[in-house]
């Protein structure tokens, strides 16, 4: 049965089985929405119904935004004619972050794709793709995933679905997979602890220790969770930008406790400067 390993997005569902029932599903498009929402299974689950055969769909760019090099070799992969099936389908991953050179690569591509040809974009950011793909594209909006969705899929995939992870993940299961399987609930749970406490200021040398032997990853993903709980308290806009200060900085390869610890420094040294 089409797309029953999908879980939600009931509208936008619909509206793609409409296109491929009617045969005017778009040979280029762009799926937006949350990380981990889905929308990739939803791409490889319509692309291989438009092909015929799952050998005859490819996908770039998951583990780090495609090269114009990938780009080039993809695209001419997708115009050499499949020997089965009835057409071939190429989905690329995080085309918001791609690099200008890369997108461009891919402008000819979507501008002329063979007839037996389709692409789909992934994206979190539809205003980072660059204009000139976008314009070319059909574009499909996912929201987030709902609580009881998020429970069911934990459940499926055998983790046990704790409420605090529930919330935290912000409608991702993506995301409430990795929380379930790293140490960031508890994290939070002592950064709640710490936010109680008289003297803040105090604690957080022993806070941030937590991160001394903690991933690039896993802090990345702490700090993501750590801006969903602040986001449903009404208080992200006092975090927010050295929240966004800190992801950069794991970027460019920032130890995890220097980057937890300035960022609480940078946020409750100014909030006290604030109070007199």
């Amino acid at each position: 049965m089409p797309f029953s390993s999908v879980v939600g997005h009931s509208k936008q569902i619909s509206i793609l089985k409409s296109l491929l029932s009617s045969k005017r599903f778009p040979s280029s498009s762009l799926f937006v929405g949350p990380e981990g929402v889905g929308k990739k299974l939803i791409a490889t689950e319509v692309l291989k119904l438009l092909t015929e055969n799952p050998l005859n769909v490819r996908i770039l760019g998951e583990e780090k935004p495609g090269t114009i090099e990938e780009i080039r070799e993809a695209s001419a992969w997708l115009f050499t004619k499949p020997s089965s099936g009835k057409g071939k389908g190429l989905i690329i991953d995080n085309a918001d972050e791609m690099r200008s050179e890369a997108a461009n690569a891919l402008l000819k591509t979507l501008e002329e794709p063979p007839d037996y040809g389709f692409i789909v974009l992934i994206a979190k950011n539809e205003e980072a793709v660059l204009p000139t793909l976008r314009s070319r594209c059909r574009v499909f909006r996912f929201g987030k995933l709902s609580d009881s969705n998020i429970e069911y899929l934990l459940e499926k995939l055998g983790l046990k679905p704790d409420k605090r992870v529930v919330k935290l993940s912000n409608g991702s299961v993506g995301m409430a997979v990795r929380l379930s399987e790293s140490q960031v609930p508890e994290l939070i749970k002592e950064f709640i602890n710490l936010m109680k406490s008289k003297d803040k200021l105090k604690g957080i040398i022993s806070f941030s220790s937590n991160f001394s032997k903690l991933s690039r990853e896993e802090t990345l993903l702490f700090l993501n969770a750590l801006e969903n709980l602040l986001s449903q308290k009404d208080t992200v806009l006092r975090w927010f930008e050295a929240i966004q200060k800190g992801r950069e900085f794991l970027k460019f390869y920032g130890k995890p406790q220097s980057v937890v610890e300035w960022i609480l420094l940078e946020v409750l040294l100014k909030t006290e400067r604030e109070s007199f």
